[in-house]
């Protein structure tokens, strides 16, 4: 089981929020499980996100999505995210 964390600033982390848990199906057919989601302290707009999977090339796969893509910019992400794999 591998552990990823993504960063990425958003516009509003409330209205990023709201889509990002409207978007549930999508992460639990990649069969991500998640950890932890919220505001860096000190930071309001940096999101983390922690997850763990057993299968690393899927987080590739659905982050060049490009319905993922579309998706990420409604919901106010402003910054490239940040992707790292800890196995």
């Amino acid at each position: 089981m591998a552990t990823i964390i993504l960063n990425h600033r958003v516009k509003d982390y409330a209205s990023w929020k709201a889509r990002y848990d409207g978007d549930k199906a999508r992460r639990d057919r990649a069969g991500l499980k998640e950890i932890a989601v919220g505001e860096k302290a000190g930071d309001p707009g940096m999101v983390y996100l922690v997850w763990q999977i057993a299968d690393t090339s899927v987080i590739n796969k659905m982050m060049t999505d490009p319905d993922l893509q579309k998706t990420m910019q409604e919901a106010g992400v402003i910054s490239a995210p940040e992707v790292v794999i800890i196995e």
